[in-house]
């Protein structure tokens, strides 16, 4: 019978296991150096960038009335990674100014930086320009940044005429460095469009330059942090007489105090031929729109209602005038009562009648005020006001 044998050699068998891990060791070192050589990946960006006019149209600037043009932005991170070194500027251009005929050039009109809201969100590129530079060091995944940006609106008197398509076009780009994972600037998505950086747009908001009722009647224009006065009518012997005159008519005044929070500010004064009582030959209604999502403001708005003396029957007597008011343009206008011994409106009377003045020669300030009846109102809310 026959045996196999197979002799076990112990030097060759720790030879061959040797051999083994070492030719392991080199492959995977060999992948590690592959690895390593590889280049990273940068993040991909995805960006939601919003920018909104608002209002839509603004009043252009008058001898002694700033009027103010604003325009929200909101910037969200949607990509699911974290993005550095976020960076939106914008610049503020006026069209439709010209220059006297023949020439029809560009008058030059401006609309110039005011601030931004929050003011820590951003910062003029230049003193008293027309740009604006807001910088944002990192934006994680699904992070928000969300602020105002307010230019004033050109003054009439900035062009030698204007075209009826006039605007403040507010151009701005968006951009950032990188991603978390890499120096290497990654691909732009820009509202789920793929851009080539940086994202870019313009958005616009009408101007009403005509010298005519649209300016006389009324005004709309968004409410800076520090409040502002804004009239009707003339307001300025810089403003010709023209349409309906609104100056020696009816002008509404309205003052609106600093920090209130409040976006816009519209008012709409008309006047019609007979008068509520047989003291006046006009009937003067003013409407008052400030959008506050029927929240009282935190503190009263000032609104000063003028009546000319032409408008003011022979031998009457402005104690007995009658001053009404309705929250709603369509309620039936109820007589306003005095304010309380403080002066300030209260929660159950918002609105109150604070003065009455009739302007005498002792106590009018221009000799064209001498006749005329100055209702002053103070107000925790917007509506129509009728005198």
């Amino acid at each position: 019978m026959l045996t196999s044998r197979i002799a076990f050699d112990p030097e060759r068998a720790r030879c061959c296991v040797a051999g083994w891990l070492n030719r392991a060791a080199v492959a995977t070192a060999a992948l590690a150096l592959v690895t390593l050589a590889a280049p990273a990946l940068a993040a991909n960006a995805n960006f939601e960038v919003k920018v909104v006019s608002i209002p839509t149209t603004v009043s252009v600037s008058r001898a002694g009335l700033t009027t103010y043009a604003a325009f929200t932005v909101s910037i969200k991170n949607t990509s699911g990674n974290t993005n550095n070194s976020i960076r939106f500027g914008g610049s503020a251009e006026v069209s439709g100014d010209f220059t006297a005929p023949p020439t029809n050039g560009d008058a030059g009109a401006t609309a110039t930086y005011v601030e931004t809201i929050p003011k820590s969100a951003c910062t003029p590129t230049t003193p008293g320009g027309t740009t604006v530079q807001c910088n944002f060091a990192q934006m994680k995944a699904g992070a928000s940044n969300s602020f105002v940006v307010i230019f004033a609106a050109p003054t009439l008197a900035a062009a030698d005429h204007w075209a009826d398509n006039a605007k403040i076009n507010f151009s701005w780009t968006f951009d950032y460095a990188s991603g978390n994972s890499s120096g290497t600037p990654s691909s732009l998505l820009c509202n789920g469009t793929q851009v080539t950086p940086p994202c870019a747009a313009t958005n616009s908001t009408a101007l009403v330059t005509t010298q005519s009722n649209a300016i006389l009647e009324g005004f709309l224009t968004y409410i800076p942090s520090f409040g502002g006065t804004f009239f009707t009518g003339n307001g300025s012997s810089a403003l010709a007489p023209v349409g309906t005159n609104l100056r020696p008519t009816a002008l509404t005044k309205l003052t609106v105090p600093t920090g209130q929070k409040l976006t816009t500010v519209q008012v709409d004064v008309t006047v019609a031929l007979g008068g509520l009582t047989g003291d006046t030959t006009t009937t003067n209604t003013a409407i008052v729109t400030v959008p506050n999502n029927d929240q009282l403001f935190g503190s009263y708005t000032i609104l000063e209602l003028r009546r000319d003396a032409s408008t003011i029957a022979n031998g009457a007597k402005i104690q007995n005038a009658v001053v009404s008011y309705s929250h709603d343009d369509a309620g039936t206008p109820e007589p306003l009562l005095a304010c309380p011994t403080n002066g300030v409106p209260t929660l159950t009377a918002p609105v109150c009648l604070f003065s009455r003045t009739e302007f005498t020669k002792k106590n009018a300030p221009t000799p064209d005020d001498i006749g005329d009846w100055l209702f002053v109102v103070r107000a925790l809310e917007n509506g129509r006001f009728v005198y």
